[in-house]
């Protein structure tokens, strides 16, 4: 005398209740849903805010930095003299002269330009150079070509091309 086992909880009650159950059941997930998906919409609106306002303040500060760096660049303490001798000051200032394998003239876009090679450079060493090449000489880099050094792999090779 085995009892019919029940497959769903719902199934003792009566048909009445059940429908009643079903319609609910129904408009509650359409409410979650409909809920769901306005506040996903409404999160994404606030999120296009944000980026929009993140635009607005980029385009404010960006003439600000750009004149920063402009203005940087033209207060550096070597910026009057020529490529060549700026070079040479910075390289007698950091004591590098030791690493440069050759310092030759050249050109950039009809721009005069000096083209150097250094080895066996540390990173301490590499970060000083350009640091001062920016700010003390007011000169770019339009060409730079760092390896490693074939002899200690803790120091670095470097070739580069300085222009105004």
């Amino acid at each position: 005398m085995s009892r019919p086992v029940r497959k769903h909880f719902w199934s003792a009650w009566p048909e009445a209740a059940q429908r009643r159950f079903f319609k609910l059941t129904l408009v509650g997930i359409t409410a979650l849903s409909l809920a769901l998906f306005i506040g996903l919409k409404l999160l994404s609106g606030v999120v296009d805010q944000d980026i929009a306002q993140a635009k607005t303040q980029y385009a404010r500060v960006l003439p600000l930095v750009q004149e920063i760096t402009a203005l940087r660049a033209q207060k550096g303490n070597l910026a009057h003299l020529g490529v060549e001798d700026a070079v040479w000051t910075v390289i007698d200032d950091l004591g590098i002269e030791p690493r440069l394998a050759s310092l030759r003239s050249t050109s950039v876009d009809d721009t005069p330009a000096i083209e150097a090679a250094f080895t066996g450079l540390s990173l301490a060493k590499l970060a000083d150079f350009l640091d001062a090449l920016r700010e003390r000489a007011s000169l770019q880099t339009p060409e730079l070509t760092l390896t490693r050094n074939p002899d200690d792999p803790r120091l670095a090779d470097l070739r580069l091309v300085m222009a105004r």
